[in-house]
């Protein structure tokens, strides 16, 4: 029987979430499956909540980073500590399904696998999906599954998977050297899986898991763009092979400078990030081409694969309309 390491990450859950932090951990301690360890990661809480969480999940393993490591940095220290094949890092606004390790359990008897995602519906109303896996567009953008296929009734392979529940073979994360830790926070999940897929792994979506997760609300916020930005790029220098780098990273910078303009027309407050997370990338561009030549000497998948597998999406009307999209919520909350 496999054994599972969930690596739970807190930040002053108690004050942000209320009672949904007790459901979270309830809900984890109540899993049917007999063979897993959780692992409670807290980043300098100063709501009470590490002490509080303590007291009441004595048999967790607990930690307490001394400053706020994020989302990438918290997961990386907690793996440390995980002794299971399978880590499952998730996150603490979730409420799992009392079998939602079983179908992962049995998915993970094939070695090829590298990584799971469960099915995460919106805890606001579980009929609708929040994430059943996602692709990419060809600049490097996320494409959530759910906007362009009907929702898999067995499980089915995905190109990258959502960090809210998502299962890493542990030697496999090891192998990696764990989540990018210049990424802070988002894509940090789908560098990783674009990086397993690199080196021949599969990544699964698993319709029976289920996950209800609440999320984190909308895009009004400089500093996700920033990190956006940053990352997805960084993603694209790192992971595209030479030639697709050099097709398509011209056309993500267009996008990116048109992007910076309608930012200043909407809210010049915004745009910051987008021209922050450019001038990021010039100053690491070292660091990246470093980081390139670690991925692309392990490679063994090679990226017209990736497109032929629809994981990285080619079309440019599909990626306009999923921008267009993610654009009409962004307008309704600035």
């Amino acid at each position: 029987m496999i054994k599972f390491s969930i690596v739970i990450i807190n930040w002053n859950g108690k004050e942000k979430l209320g009672e949904l932090l007790d459901k979270c951990l309830e809900s984890v301690s109540n899993t049917k499956y007999s063979n897993f360890e959780v692992i409670f990661v807290d980043n300098a809480s100063t709501d009470g909540s590490y002490e509080y969480v303590r007291s009441k999940f004595s048999d967790f393993i607990f930690l307490r980073n001394p400053e706020n490591l994020g989302f990438v940095g918290g997961n990386n220290v907690g793996a440390k500590l995980c002794s299971g094949e399978v880590i499952i890092f998730l996150n603490n606004d979730t409420i799992v399904d009392p079998h939602w390790l079983d179908e992962p359990a049995k998915l993970f008897e094939n070695p090829k696998i590298g990584i799971v995602q469960s099915n995460l519906r919106l805890l606001s109303d579980p009929r609708i999906p929040d994430s059943i896996g996602h692709s990419i567009s060809a600049i490097g953008l996320p494409i959530e599954n759910y906007f362009f296929m009907d929702e898999p009734e067995k499980p089915v392979p995905i190109f990258g998977g959502k960090g809210a529940a998502l299962f890493v073979r542990r030697d496999l994360f090891e192998k990696l050297g764990g989540f990018d830790e210049d990424y802070f926070f988002y894509f940090e999940e789908t560098d990783l899986c674009w990086r397993a897929r690199l080196l021949g792994y599969e990544v699964y979506f698993s319709p029976n898991s289920i996950v209800l997760h609440k999320g984190s609300g909308t895009f009004k916020n400089g500093r996700l763009l920033y990190h956006r930005q940053k990352n997805t790029i960084a993603s694209m220098i790192k992971c595209y092979e030479a030639g697709n780098l050099l097709k398509y990273l011209p056309l993500r910078l267009a996008f990116e400078f048109a992007g910076i303009i309608y930012l200043l027309l909407m809210d010049p407050s915004l745009a910051v990030g987008n021209v922050k997370a450019l001038l990021w990338l010039i100053k690491n561009m070292s660091k990246l081409v470093k980081k390139r030549r670690e991925v692309q000497k392990g490679r063994i998948t090679e990226d017209h694969e990736l497109f032929k597998r629809n994981f990285i999406i080619k079309s440019l009307r599909l990626t306009l309309k999923y921008t267009k999209s993610r654009l009409e919520k962004f307008e309704a909350v600035i």
